[in-house]
């Protein structure tokens, strides 16, 4: 295939007319959508075609679209012919706006096809080492660079083996950081340790005034607030013990009532060891209502995934959500706690009544919430809340995006008991048509026939089998249909 020089800018030559408009017919053949059997014949085929074109390819608007889509699929012999001509320096594709996104998607396939024949891979790791090379000579400028330090990210983790999976500012050199903290944590590189200490020193540097904490500053900074973050990922236990015991503890409700700051403190729970955890809860735990107060419900979130992982903080965690929405007294609110922590309002906040009968809204992070309640130890104050709803509320639980998640959990839960599910189940006799025949509706019901008991799911076989018209004329109810194909013809 021919290229010539001067139409692809900057990074290379671009393409000859007739094997431009290839790569055009191409992608509009690809926008119209393949089946999966048209897919396998069509990918090879544009790769080869790409492959023989060389550089050019990845520099034109329409071949560097079509190769972005194809090589997170290519194969290892594919992948390494387009790779081996795009690697170099940022004079090259590397620099280019369309060749680094290219030159990207082709490094983040290379994890992913480890494994393969020992030719193909000698191949492969040929073309990522010439790339390090070129990199390697000139650092600073790929990090620094708009295009380029795409190319350093994808290098990064293609050499920490991380499936995609100094240089704190402009913003792209941040990120380069932070794939870097990435890939060494995921190939459990003895470097980790490493970077995150020459980070700490960085980012909080020793010597500060009595009073003062850098690392709080550094949270409230855009950029260096998601490089901390990505540091609380990849450090270990003892890292994060000691930052947190010189850095932040005395501080949380400042840090958990910051618009940037917060998401710290949350990546911080993530990943944060139990007595960690266990101060976090004790310190900020009284005062969960003014971050949530504020719109950062993430925090309650965040302290309740922690929780979860270590049911000895559990009861206190939950006491300390069901205070913040005003759950807790008088006693007989706890009973429709359900709606306060569904939509992580405080009782009463604006609407008293809301949640309490068929109208239960539910947010996506009360969402989560509820998930991590769920699967604590002891469920069963979740549980009784979500009995005494009527079952046009249930329902309608299972019908929106993220009440259809709270009841993934409760189907998935090891610690929800199977009596509670079975009642909790017959509350949607009657039911079950409206379900079927909606998009998340139907995902539940896959969820309760892996779950739920044969005689159960008989149950709900004979009530829909005099529906079947109904549901093959609806194209999720013919989802259904067919899986449940084998207990409506019995």
């Amino acid at each position: 295939m021919g290229v010539r020089r001067g139409r692809g800018g900057p990074g290379g030559p671009g393409l000859e007319g007739d094997v431009a408009a290839y790569f055009r017919r191409a992608l509009e053949t690809l926008r119209e959508g393949l089946s999966p059997e048209e897919l396998d014949l069509f990918a090879p085929n544009v790769l080869e075609e790409a492959a023989a074109a060389g550089a050019g390819a990845a520099l034109d608007p329409s071949g560097s679209r079509l190769l972005e889509a194809l090589l997170p699929r290519a194969p290892a012999a594919a992948l390494s012919r387009v790779l081996s001509p795009l690697v170099g320096g940022l004079g090259g594709p590397a620099g280019h706006p369309l060749g680094a996104r290219v030159l990207e998607a082709a490094l983040r396939r290379v994890p992913e096809v480890l494994g393969s024949e020992r030719e193909v891979l000698g191949q492969l790791e040929e073309a990522v080492r010439r790339q390090a090379e070129a990199v390697r000579g000139e650092a600073l400028a790929f990090a620094r660079h708009p295009n380029g330090s795409f190319v350093l990210r994808a290098l990064l983790r293609a050499l920490g083996g991380c499936p995609g999976g100094a240089l704190v500012s402009p913003p792209c050199a941040s990120l380069c950081l932070q794939a870097a903290l990435e890939a060494l944590r995921h190939s459990q590189s003895a470097a980790c340790a490493r970077l995150c200490q020459a980070l700490i020193g960085y980012l909080v540097p020793p010597g500060h005034a009595p009073g003062e904490s850098p690392l709080v500053s550094a949270l409230e900074d855009a950029q260096r607030g998601r490089l901390v973050e990505a540091l609380f990922g990849a450090a270990g236990p003892r890292c994060l013990r000691g930052l947190f015991r010189e850095q932040l503890r005395g501080r949380l409700l400042g840090v958990a009532t910051h618009r940037l700051a917060n998401h710290g403190l949350q990546r911080l729970l993530d990943h944060a060891p139990r007595d960690v955890v266990g101060e976090v809860l004790e310190e900020l735990g009284p005062a969960l209502r003014q971050p949530l107060g504020r719109g950062h419900p993430g925090v309650l979130t965040a302290l309740a995934g922690a929780c979860r992982r270590h049911p000895p903080l559990q009861p206190l965690a939950l006491r300390r959500l069901l205070e913040a929405v005003d759950c807790w007294e008088p006693p007989e609110r706890r009973r429709s706690c359900l709606g306060p922590l569904g939509a992580l309002r405080p009782w009463g906040g604006g609407d008293s009544e809301k949640g309490a009968g068929p109208e239960l809204s539910v947010t996506v992070p009360g969402s989560l919430l509820l998930q991590h309640l769920l699967h604590f130890s002891d469920p069963g104050l979740v549980l009784e809340a979500l009995e005494a709803l009527p079952p046009p509320a249930l329902a309608a639980l299972a019908l929106s995006p993220p009440g259809s998640r709270v009841w993934d959990a409760l189907l998935s839960a090891p610690s929800v008991p199977p009596r509670t599910r079975r009642r909790l189940l017959r509350k949607l006799k009657g039911r079950f048509l409206s379900l079927a025949c909606h998009r998340n509706g139907s995902r539940v019901l896959d969820a309760i026939f892996a779950s739920a008991s044969p005689r159960a799911c008989a149950a709900i076989a004979a009530e829909l089998a005099p529906q079947r018209p109904a549901l093959l004329r609806d194209p999720h109810g013919r989802g259904v249909e067919r899986r449940l194909r084998p207990w409506l013809e019995d």
